[in-house]
């Protein structure tokens, strides 16, 4: 069993289709079955009921999502606690833009991602008399 084989079968879990799954992985639908098909037999058992295109998860993949969430999930937290320990996601940006509704979205997800970066503003003429 491998990590990518988790990551796959929880996007595919969450959205129940397999070409739209492998399009959200950015992989060829194909690729994706076979992933599936080989942790199935590594496991021993399938795990979703197929009925055409539409694919739901049966006992077995409901019970082994709950697991494989907990350890994604998990590793997740592991890999931002090493970066904070490394100093990796520390630091401040400085923006200067004319209209701040513009950013604010990527912003919220750059945060969402890198919660101890910080951010000031400052406006586009101070940016201009600074570079001079």
């Amino acid at each position: 069993m491998e990590l990518l084989q988790l990551h796959y079968f929880r996007t595919v879990a969450q959205l129940e289709h397999m070409t739209k799954a492998a399009e959200q992985l950015r992989i060829a639908q194909p690729a994706l079955s076979k992933t599936i098909a080989r942790l199935e037999e590594d496991l021993g058992v399938p795990l979703f009921r197929r009925n055409g295109r539409q694919i739901r998860l049966n006992e077995y993949g409901r019970s082994f999502l709950q697991r494989v969430e907990l350890v994604l999930s998990t590793l997740e937290e592991g890999r931002r606690e090493l970066e904070d320990m490394a100093g990796l996601n520390q630091g401040r940006i400085e923006i200067a833009i004319q209209d701040p509704d513009r950013i604010g979205e990527p912003l919220k997800l750059f945060s969402k991602k890198y919660p101890n970066a910080k951010f000031g503003s400052f406006k586009p003429h101070i940016m201009r008399w600074s570079l001079y």
